[in-house]
């Protein structure tokens, strides 16, 4: 099978360098220095990610980003700066970028990024139309704390709404974005309760991360810890709630989106993320259940017409 294609767009000889050693392994590789040379470099072919320098010479990487994505709705985008302001990444981020990597950068930041990379594009591609004239379904899941578990369930979960009436493919790819980063962070800070800090430092002491987590997930007291995820869907909205068995946190320590935060910081990079994609992110008092709420492009629900006496009273896009 031919490997995707990724495409770094950066003047900076190094980093290319840097990044196409890290990446040979799983995918093809192109390199440019502005936008200008790779759309002549792929004039014929489409990149499946892309690694684009915000602040290019004379050129506009935001309205690349913007293009890249109506165009070519499943190419994803990864703004690299070293200037990572809040404006800066919201914007990016709302424009379709799918994460962002700050300058200097580490190994895990990219290691990060290429597993959300094939979680996100392992969606499979199916039509069925009786999906599309349901007007409300609610599903709830228990998920071990099994990190090898996520890719497989977000693909399923997303081929399913997927096919809701109401749901495009930008909407699906915001809620998959979402719902990733909340459970991530449901699994790793919840369940296997590692903090900032505490993450912070494994990244510099332990070689191997993700091995650390599955044995940590493993051991005691977290062996036997799930996860809740349920849906909402009515016709208007969908709302995710994910519920986790740690001690929780104060959510109202987040950073938020609109502030001044530096985004260099792995605190609060999934709820940022969650945040700058749905319509309202939510948590209880404990801070282990987080509700994700979307509010959906308007869309037509139509219900088989029936008899006016036999026409029952039927609550479309109640909540």
């Amino acid at each position: 099978m031919l490997k995707p294609l990724v495409l770094i767009i950066d003047p900076d000889i190094a980093l290319q360098e840097i990044l196409s050693e890290i990446l040979k392994n799983r995918f093809r590789i192109c390199v440019a220095n502005s936008i200008a040379e790779s759309r002549e470099l792929l004039a014929n072919d489409d990149a499946h990610l892309i690694f684009i320098e915000l602040l290019l010479p004379g050129e506009d990487a935001i309205d690349y980003i913007e293009k890249a994505k109506k165009g070519k709705i499943n190419s994803q985008v990864i703004v690299i700066t070293d200037n990572a302001t809040v404006e800066n990444a919201v914007t990016a981020l709302r424009h379709g970028a799918l994460d962002f990597l700050t300058k200097p950068f580490e190994i895990e930041d990219i290691a990060r990024i290429v597993e959300k990379f094939f979680s996100i594009t392992a969606n499979r591609e199916a039509d069925y139309d009786i999906y599309s004239c349901i007007i409300e379904e609610a599903r709830t899941f228990q998920l071990p704390t099994d990190f090898s578990i996520i890719s497989t369930f977000m693909s399923e979960i997303m081929h399913i709404i997927s096919r809701f009436s109401g749901i495009d493919k930008k909407t699906t790819l915001t809620l998959r974005l979402a719902l990733y980063e909340m459970l991530v962070n449901a699994m790793e800070h919840g369940n296997l309760e590692i903090n900032y800090e505490m993450k912070k430092n494994l990244l510099e002491e332990v070689i191997d991360y993700q091995r650390y987590l599955q044995e940590r997930a493993n051991s005691e007291p977290f062996a036997k810890r799930k996860v809740l995820v349920s849906y909402k869907y009515d016709g208007k909205s969908i709302t995710f709630t994910i519920t986790d068995e740690g001690k929780g946190f104060d959510a109202s320590k987040v950073p938020n989106p609109h502030s001044s935060e530096n985004l260099e910081r792995l605190n609060g990079r999934g709820i940022f993320i969650s945040r700058v994609n749905m319509t309202r992110v939510t948590y209880n008092d404990i801070g282990n259940s987080v509700t994700l709420y979307k509010e959906l492009p308007t869309a037509t629900v139509t219900a088989p017409a029936l008899a006016p006496e036999a026409a029952p009273n039927v609550p479309v896009g109640s909540r």
